[in-house]
């Protein structure tokens, strides 16, 4: 998933890092990009300032002295949920990694630090293109609006015949797929899409119905990415995309977890 800058005004960004030559000239870029940005030298300090403020954005070393970087992680988030939290680190782990983007940090990123990177995902805005297939009215309008809103480019089809005519001719980056779909149902469809597009990402939408939970499992277990149930949870489906940008720059390709219920 590709980003592109948005506009920043009124984004307030939170820089944590021990090292203080790190932590000027990230808040030297950021503020030049136009963010208002405030730094912090130990998670403690950093626990606090998001006590007393509220900031969208915290970029935060993992390893410092004191409260390392993700326990403060995890006592930003009981009080900021949409904070969105960026780790990054100078040492490997995967265990670490992976426990991190799981308990919903945005991104790990390993120093040293690739700089647009590092806007980019401040930024948070996406260039993605949208292909949503979806014949239900009310669910359609809210995908195509809500994610419009957030910068992504969405394209609406409502019939399967429409969607495998323009997959032959535009490459989208995801695809939001209904399980029940007319004269082709969402796991033939993706299936069908998959053959021409064999790298394609795409997310099942399902109904309470146990047939179209059964066709999204079934997709999923086919490899598509995940499944999401109506009525759709708006600010679920946001993060779910923020965090799959972030785990395909932190250089974590698993696909998010089934419901346990599955």
């Amino acid at each position: 998933m590709h980003r592109h800058r948005s506009d920043p005004c009124g984004q307030r960004v939170l820089i944590v890092d021990d090292e203080m030559n790190l932590r000027r000239t990230l808040a030297e870029i950021l503020h030049d990009e136009g963010f208002e940005v405030t730094t912090a030298a130990t998670g403690e300090e950093a626990v606090r300032l998001c006590a007393e403020s509220r900031f969208e954005v915290v970029l935060m070393d993992v390893r410092m002295p004191g409260m390392d970087g993700v326990e403060a992680f995890r006592r930003i988030r009981r009080h900021q949920e949409r904070t969105r939290v960026i780790l990054m680190s100078a040492f490997s782990g995967e265990d670490l990694k992976e426990t991190a983007l799981d308990e919903g940090a945005v991104a790990f990123l390993s120093k040293p630090l690739d700089l647009d990177q590092v806007v980019s995902l401040v930024g948070e805005t996406n260039d993605t293109a949208i292909l949503v297939v979806e014949d239900d009215s009310e669910t359609a309008h809210l995908l195509r609006e809500s994610l419009s809103r957030h910068g992504y480019r969405v394209t609406l089809v409502t019939s399967p015949h429409d969607a495998l005519e323009l997959v032959e001719q535009i490459r989208f980056n995801l695809t939001f797929l209904d399980a029940n779909l007319p004269t082709m149902n969402g796991l033939e469809l993706y299936l069908a899409i998959r053959k021409i597009i064999p790298s394609s990402v795409t997310i099942m939408v399902a109904g309470q119905e146990q047939e179209f939970e059964r066709i999204a499992r079934e997709a999923v277990r086919r490899n598509a990415c995940a499944v999401i149930h109506k009525p759709l949870d708006v600010d679920h489906v946001l993060r779910m995309l923020d965090r799959m940008a972030g785990r395909q720059v932190s250089g974590d390709n698993r696909k998010p977890p089934l419901p346990e219920s599955w």
